[in-house]
């Protein structure tokens, strides 16, 4: 006579669960009529026992340190102590609460094995999207990523593909908002030039410099250049066929020279010469560049007063 634990039940469990709301319960049932027991969770004599009760959810605030890895420690936490918070915020941006706060230290072991079981338990996809939603503007976003992991580790591979489900669908969004800001940026950065050094200022709402690098790296290999994310306090730098992106609470470049004050005076009669007034149509024309990156382009910067006029 078999053992239980020698076989599995016909819905793959190792060990006869009890449930009798399940479209293989009958089978089980028949099946474990024949079996000893001999091992496992329901080891001994008699039906197995009713499932444990679950611990109660919880609802503190966990604080991080701002980092992912930070965040992986609070998943961490939650899987391993089945709380789930009402929040999720790095330290520098806690708010005051009636709930009890948590302060997560970010522990590198944690942290990696949070890292390693999103491609294993649920998909490299999954793990694409967090690390992309983690550096969108997201409100909230923390416990969003949280929502969506615990999502996965019951349900598996399918869950990134759940384009309806609530807390699959605003994580998406978020995903799409960042790889549209990285795209219009790669066109609308303007550089100038610095005694032989290229040097740009942007104002992103998303953090997109880890985007823009693989794509200016592999135009401007040849050059050394820094890209200052004012919003993310954060600059993209690359310099010795080098990219690394530092913290960089601020930036004061020189005054441009007169052959830069010269480049930047034929750019700017070349985009007004090509332009039609005619077929002036302001609508369409932030519609396609939005105002908000208006300052930090040379061509259009000296428009925004004109712009908010037509725009009011």
């Amino acid at each position: 006579m078999p053992y239980e634990g020698d076989v599995k039940m016909p819905c793959g469990r190792k060990y006869y669960c009890g449930r009798t709301d399940c479209r293989n319960a009958s089978l089980c049932a028949g099946l474990r009529e024949g079996m000893q027991y001999r091992r496992g969770p329901y080891a001994a004599a008699g039906a197995p026992p009713a499932p444990a009760a679950k611990k109660p959810l919880a609802q503190p605030a966990d604080l991080d340190d701002g980092s992912l890895p930070g965040f992986f420690c609070c998943v961490h936490q939650s899987v391993y102590t089945r709380q789930l918070p009402c929040a999720i915020w790095p330290e520098s941006e806690a708010q005051p609460s009636l709930y009890r706060q948590s302060q997560i230290a970010t522990d590198p072991d944690k942290a990696r094995k949070v890292a390693a079981s999103i491609p294993e338990k649920i998909s490299q996809r999954a793990m694409e999207m967090v690390e992309r939603v983690f550096l969108s503007c997201m409100e909230e976003k923390e416990i969003a990523l949280l929502r969506f992991l615990l999502l996965g580790y019951r349900e598996g591979a399918g869950v990134p593909y759940q384009f309806g489900h609530p807390d699959v669908m605003p994580l998406l969004a978020a995903e799409k908002h960042l790889g549209g800001e990285a795209h219009l940026l790669k066109g609308f950065i303007r550089f100038s030039d610095y005694g032989g050094r290229l040097a740009a200022t942007i104002s992103p709402k998303n953090f997109v410099l880890p985007f823009l690098a693989e794509h200016f790296v592999g135009r401007y290999s040849q050059e050394d250049f820094l890209i200052y994310d004012k919003t993310h306090r954060a600059a993209l730098i690359y310099e010795s066929r080098e990219a690394r992106i530092v913290p960089l609470e601020g930036i004061t470049l020189p005054e441009a020279d007169e052959t830069e004050e010269h480049y930047r005076a034929l750019w700017k009669r070349f985009y007004n010469t090509v332009a039609i007034e005619a077929r002036e149509n302001w609508i369409c024309r932030r519609t396609h560049m939005p105002m908000r990156y208006w300052e930090n382009m040379l061509e259009v910067k000296e428009l925004l007063d004109k712009a908010g006029a037509h725009r009011r």
